[in-house]
């Protein structure tokens, strides 16, 4: 059940996301975005290192750093020293890597015989591959780039919220059905 529920929330969650981005451009809600989990994940991260040098574990210090490293990236993005429009070009890296992993995996899926969710990814890897090889090749695609990023991003989340939907139907269906037979 919790794993449904984080599926919700991150359906959600993706969905705002794309959103905005595809409302605002990428930069400016990247860096609010970017700069929030690098800061949450980094607090975290110290705080799992703290822990564990106060239990006496081994190897606390890659936590540590690791933290430390995003905490700072958090504080710079906030602080303008540092946007992410330093880092877009890695972003583009990211999401070409993104979108061959989501091809494969929907390869994978095919294979698999679960075509809808395989046609999904499929679709969405093949767009991320073109979208990120445009953004390299053609400079005037740079203006439409954060619209196209912010609407897959936001299909994705739809995607995932109605199947966390589904699931937890089918799941609520099936307690049910175990229920009467008892």
């Amino acid at each position: 059940m919790i794993d449904k529920n984080k599926t919700l929330i991150s359906g959600i969650f993706l969905i705002v996301m794309g959103v905005l981005i595809a409302i605002f451009g990428g930069q400016a809600v990247l860096d609010v975005y970017f700069g929030i989990v690098a800061l949450i994940s980094g607090l975290c991260l110290l705080a799992i290192g703290v822990y564990a040098l106060s239990k006496k574990q081994p190897l606390p210090s890659a936590s540590l750093i690791l933290g430390t490293i995003l905490v700072s990236v958090g504080v710079t993005l906030f602080t303008d020293f540092l946007s992410v429009g330093v880092l877009i070009n890695f972003l583009v890296i990211v999401i070409l890597g993104s979108g061959v992993g989501i091809l494969l995996y929907g390869v994978y899926l095919l294979t698999k015989k679960e075509t809808v969710p395989a046609i999904m990814n499929i679709v969405l890897g093949v767009v991320a591959i073109v979208v990120s090889v445009l953004y390299i090749a053609v400079a005037d695609f740079r203006n439409v780039f954060w619209i196209i990023v912010g609407v897959l991003i936001a299909v994705y989340g739809l995607v995932e919220f109605i199947y966390g939907i589904k699931e937890t139907k089918n799941n609520n269906y099936t307690k049910i059905k175990t229920i009467k037979v008892n």
